[in-house]
C-alpha cells in the first residue's frame, strides 16, 4: 500500500463496508416500513409546523432543539487501527497526515449533517424565531461552520497529550480507543441486524434490574427464558433501543393524532420487534445451551415471553401518551386495539417465521461448509 493513498484507502473500504451491511439493514419489509414512516412522519411534522402557537415557550423550544444539534455527530473518526503506532512507527509523518485528512473528513461529514438538520427545521424557524431569509441562511452557515469547528476541536484535544509542556506528541493509544469506540457505535446498529465480525457487546450488570430478572426466574420453568431477559437488560444495545424507540413513540403520540398517531405507531412497533429479533440468536455460541432438553420450538416460546412484557409495556406507554395528549375514546380504542392486534402478529407469528428461517438459512450454510 503506499502510504500517500492511506487515507482514500482506508475511507473507500470504510463505506464498502457501510454500504455491505445496509442491504441487510433495509430490507424489503424494512424500507416499506421507512417510507411509510417517513411520509406519516413528514405529514405529522407538516401539521404541528401549521399549528404550532407562537409564543415565548414555542420559541424557546425549537431554540434548545437548535443547540442540542451540536449533541450529536459532533465526535471525529481518525481512521487509526489498532496495528499502526507501531507498523508506521518509522512513517510518522504519514500517520499524521492520515489523522489530518481524518479530522479534514469529519468536519465536511459533521458539517453536512448538520445543515440537513437545521435544513428540516427551517419550517418551523420561519414560523417561531423570524421571516428573514437572509437572516435564516446566515445563521445556518454559522451554525454549521461552528460544528465544524466543534469537530477540529475535539480532534486536536483526541489526538495531543495533555501535559503542562504543552507537547506536540500524538497520543496514539488514545486515538486507537476513540477510533474503536466510534466504530463500536456505528458497527452496533448494523449488529441489530446481522452479526457483525469483530463486534464484542458491551455487558452492563443494571442492577436496578435485578428484581425484574429474578421475577422471570420464579414464574417461568424455562431456563432459557431467564438468559434472554438477562441478555435483553445487560447488553446495553438492546435496552437502549428499547428506550430510544419507546420515547420516539412517545413523542410521536404527543404531537399526532388520529389514523396518523396509529400508522405511525404501528411502523415504530414493527420497527423495534424486527430490531429485537436478533436476541434470538445470542446465545448461539454457548455450548451448553444446546445440553439443556430444549426444543427449538420452546426456545422460540422462551424468546417471545422474554420480550412480550417490554412490548406490551411500550404499547401502553404509548396509549397512556396518545390519551393525555387528545383524551378521545374512539382514538384510545382505535389504538389499543390496532396494537393489540398487530403486536400479537408480529410477536407471535413474524417472529417465529424470521427466526425459522434464519435457523435453516444458517444450518443450510453450515450442511454445505
Amino acid at each position: 500500500m503506499k502510504l500517500n493513498h492511506l487515507f482514500k484507502d482506508r475511507v473507500a473500504n470504510r463505506w464498502h463496508q457501510y454500504l455491505k451491511y445496509l442491504r441487510y439493514v433495509f430490507n424489503d419489509h424494512a424500507v416499506l416500513a421507512l417510507f411509510i414512516l417517513a411520509g406519516a412522519g413528514g405529514l405529522a411534522y407538516q401539521s404541528l409546523w401549521q399549528t404550532a402557537p407562537i409564543n415565548i415557550w414555542t420559541r424557546l423550544l425549537i431554540t434548545i432543539i437548535i443547540i442540542m444539534t451540536f449533541i450529536f455527530f459532533k465526535n471525529p473518526t481518525n481512521f487509526i487501527k489498532p496495528a499502526d503506532p507501531t507498523a508506521l512507527l518509522s512513517d510518522e509523518t504519514s500517520l499524521r497526515k492520515l489523522i489530518k485528512q481524518a479530522t479534514t473528513y469529519s468536519m465536511i461529514i459533521n458539517g453536512i449533517v448538520e445543515g440537513i438538520v437545521l435544513l428540516a427545521l427551517w419550517p418551523m424557524i420561519f414560523r417561531l424565531l423570524t421571516n428573514s431569509i437572509p437572516l435564516v441562511l446566515a445563521t445556518t452557515i454559522v451554525l454549521v461552520a461552528l460544528k465544524m469547528l466543534l469537530t477540529k476541536h475535539i480532534a486536536q484535544k483526541q489526538r495531543l497529550f495533555v501535559d503542562a509542556s504543552n507537547s506536540k506528541l500524538i497520543n496514539w493509544r488514545h486515538l486507537v480507543t476513540t477510533e474503536e469506540n466510534h466504530q463500536f457505535i456505528v458497527l452496533s446498529f448494523f449488529n441489530l441486524f446481522i452479526d457483525v465480525p469483530g463486534i464484542t457487546p458491551r455487558i452492563k450488570r443494571q442492577t436496578w434490574a435485578d428484581t425484574l430478572i429474578s421475577f422471570w426466574d420464579r414464574h417461568n420453568n424455562n431456563p432459557i427464558t431467564k438468559l434472554y431477559v438477562t441478555a435483553f437488560i445487560r447488553r446495553t444495545q438492546y435496552i437502549k433501543l428499547w428506550f430510544r424507540l419507546t420515547i420516539f413513540g412517545g413523542l410521536a403520540a404527543w404531537f399526532t393524532t388520529g389514523w396518523l398517531q396509529t400508522i405511525l405507531l404501528i411502523i415504530l412497533f414493527y420497527l423495534l420487534v424486527l430490531q429485537l429479533i436478533p436476541l434470538s440468536n445470542v446465545h448461539q455460541h454457548i455450548v451448553f445451551n444446546f445440553l439443556y432438553p430444549i426444543s427449538n420450538q420452546q426456545r422460540l416460546r422462551a424468546f417471545q415471553l422474554a420480550m412480550l412484557p417490554w412490548l406490551v409495556t411500550t404499547q401502553l406507554i404509548w396509549v397512556i401518551i396518545g390519551f393525555i395528549a387528545d383524551p378521545s375514546i374512539n382514538l384510545l380504542l382505535q389504538n389499543l386495539i390496532c396494537l393489540v392486534v398487530i403486536g400479537g402478529i408480529l410477536v407471535f407469528w413474524y417472529t417465529e417465521q424470521k427466526i425459522n428461517k434464519s435457523t435453516q438459512r444458517r444450518n443450510t450454510r453450515a450442511f454445505t461448509k
